[in-house]
């Protein structure tokens, strides 16, 4: 077809953390494949400084993604030279002994600390009355670092176009891709597209129940803190509600900054495909609401935020840990929330996928509850 259509073997729809990490599994197998986005990479789901990796999930199958997660982190760091996981650990509350269940099947070293060794673990936490969970191992991952290194390694393989469309074409010749600068057939396309996965994934036939929610992030400042000097806090998880919140949070690198973010059903902003947010939403009555709970609950940090992200969160219906793939003859769709920390594990299952046309057993299985509620 000449300048009308290139054809292409594998195409991999989205540069966040996800379709980078298909993308650089495939180059080292020696695979064709372009990468497509109309942003800058990592701008969407994946912006932003920071993420916390922790190994604790409900579901154990979760649990062993993230230790594989973990271990692909540190061949990354070993291929980039730069920290992209830090040793600050991760601390719970509101966790007993069926909480660990995963962590102990795995081997997952996590141990439980009284209220009265709290400060050993989490300097500048308000007292709690009860145990905290600690997972060692965990820490605040360096976002923009990780997604530099998987730039850096696939970036000739990277087209800035925005994608149209997804399509079985009539003559049945591979799957076809309009992008703003080209129309593409390709054999086998991977789409991990943030929010743009249903649209995308409906033009081949896949009904994706995914919601978008605007998330507010706020950023504080950590108080006494000297860079390279002061011990950093941990990646917090906070179950228990006892300051009137669930929430998270992790240090932003060494940066002498936290980030807290409010966990729950009843949280954030749903919006529609068309970025309308519902009548009366805001999301600094959200914002509001990570304000009191810093006064309340971590007097390490000054309550007075210093930034504040506000980012998009994709949920399935099964809650925010939910992740699923659907297949189809040369398409493979990914989505899910909570996904950074899982992104080298789940790169090369994608490639799997790619290159044989099929879910590897282990992503249809971790996927297979990802549609019904607990």
């Amino acid at each position: 077809m000449g300048e009308h259509r290139r054809d292409i073997d594998i195409a991999v729809i989205g540069a966040g953390v996800l379709g980078l990490a298909t993308t650089d599994s495939l180059v080292r197998r020696g695979a064709d494949v372009v990468c497509f986005d109309g942003r800058v990479p990592g701008s969407g789901l994946s912006g932003g400084l920071t993420r916390t990796f922790r190994h604790r999930h409900d579901d154990e199958r979760h649990v062993a993604l993230a230790v594989d997660g973990r271990a692909g982190f540190a061949e990354w760091e070993r291929r980039s030279g730069k920290v992209l996981i830090g040793d600050e650990g991760a601390v719970y509350a509101g966790m007993g002994p069926a909480d660990v269940k995963g962590l102990a099947l795995h081997g997952v070293a996590h141990h439980f600390v009284e209220a009265a060794g709290q400060d050993s673990v989490f300097p500048g936490l308000a007292p709690v009355d009860g145990p905290l969970l600690v997972d060692p191992g965990a820490g605040a991952i360096r976002a923009r670092h990780t997604i530099d290194a998987l730039v850096g390694w696939v970036r000739d393989r990277i087209v800035n176009a925005h994608i149209h469309s997804v399509t079985v074409p009539a003559d049945g010749d591979g799957v076809e891709i309009q992008t703003t600068e080209a129309i593409y057939r390709a054999r086998h396309v991977v789409i991990a597209a943030g929010t743009a996965v249903p649209a995308l994934a409906r033009g081949v036939g896949i009904d994706i129940p995914l919601e978008s929610r605007l998330h507010v992030r706020p950023h504080f400042r950590v108080r006494g803190h000297e860079p390279g000097r002061t011990r950093a806090l941990p990646c917090w998880v906070d179950r228990a509600g006892i300051w009137g919140e669930t929430v998270y949070g992790s240090p932003i690198g060494d940066t002498g900054r936290y980030v807290i973010g409010l966990i729950g059903t009843e949280v954030d902003s749903p919006f529609g495909p068309d970025g309308a947010l519902p009548e009366g939403s805001t999301t600094l009555d959200d914002a509001r609401r990570v304000v009191a709970y810093v006064e309340r609950a971590l007097p390490g940090l000054d309550p007075e935020p210093v930034g504040v992200r506000v980012c998009v969160m994709t949920k399935l219906p099964a809650g925010s840990d939910a992740l699923r793939a659907w297949h189809t003859p040369g398409v493979t769709a990914v989505a899910g929330h909570n996904l950074f920390k899982m992104a080298p594990v789940l790169g090369e299952l994608l490639a799997d996928t790619a290159l044989e046309d099929r879910l590897p057993d282990r992503l249809a299985d971790v996927g297979a509850g990802a549609l019904v509620a607990p």
